[in-house]
């Protein structure tokens, strides 16, 4: 399914099988909502849910293919080659499977880690537990134990430079990140205490072991881990990209926060 989308004010603006669309969900605790509208066609979709486990995009979607069925741009079909139909194993030569490897930015922090071992690629996510990637075709990989997918795209380059992540009726794109020497970065030049005066609340960072840490008087510590110069994603998902800030003599003043739902808040180094 193709879809493009935007994200300004903190809403997704697309579309969806050739219809306009306007869309955002939500997520805390154990609750998920989604709320999605299609303003050409006076047409809306909310579903909410009190289940972790729960899929409201999907759903949203789903309601969305029955009432707009007239409207919607029915998607072209894809040519399956006989060594790719779904009922037959799918094997994928190690060399192209190593195109695939490396770390992808889906959001600002949420990195999607692919790696590859004997010929079984696995993928990690920002915060969250590995995962088995099962060849659908050569390009493409269902997540296993989740319907979603990951797709690869050839750029005809040694690597992989963009994936694409289908799951609940949209498609999400995250670029490859440049590799830079990670064990090459001084974590003791990011260390001291960070105030945040619109959070009110400061978090010390301290190495440990190796690891640059967090550390907060209200939570447990959590390890901060570079993935661009001067650029961190964390183990907590609230601190999903670290980016620190520096003045003209290359001395680190305080550092910027963004996740899914916070862009670039402000912490002032304090010493």
């Amino acid at each position: 399914m193709e879809r493009h989308s935007v994200e300004p004010f903190g809403q997704f603006v697309g579309t969806y099988k050739g219809l306009n669309e306007i869309q955002h969900g939500g997520a805390d605790a154990g609750y998920r909502s989604f709320l999605t509208r299609f303003p050409d066609e006076k047409f809306s979709v909310i579903v909410l849910s009190n289940s972790a486990e729960f899929n409201p995009g999907g759903i949203a979607h789903k309601i969305v293919d029955i009432y707009l069925k007239d409207r919607i741009v029915a998607e072209p079909k894809k040519e399956i080659k006989k060594e790719e139909k779904a009922n037959e194993p799918i094997s994928v030569d190690q060399n192209i499977l190593g195109t695939y490897v490396g770390d992808y930015e889906l959001q600002p922090g949420f990195i999607i880690s692919i790696t590859e071992n004997n010929g079984q690629l696995s993928g990690q996510a920002t915060g969250q537990p590995a995962f088995m990637l099962i060849p659908s075709t050569t390009t493409e990989f269902k997540i296993q134990g989740v319907e979603a997918t990951i797709e690869f795209v050839p750029d005809g380059g040694d690597k992989v430079k963009l994936i694409k992540l289908h799951q609940g009726g949209q498609t999400m794109d995250a670029p490859r990140i440049k590799e830079f020497d990670k064990a090459g970065v001084n974590l003791s030049n990011y260390t001291g205490s960070y105030y945040s005066e619109e959070l009110s609340t400061t978090y010390e960072l301290v190495v440990v072991n190796g690891k640059l840490m967090a550390k907060h008087n209200r939570l447990s510590d959590f390890a901060l881990n570079p993935v661009k110069e001067d650029v961190f994603s964390s183990d907590a998902w609230f601190f999903g990209q670290i980016e620190f800030i520096k003045d003209n003599n290359n001395a680190i003043t305080g550092y910027k926060v963004s996740n899914g739902r916070v862009r670039k808040l402000y912490f002032k180094k304090l010493n």
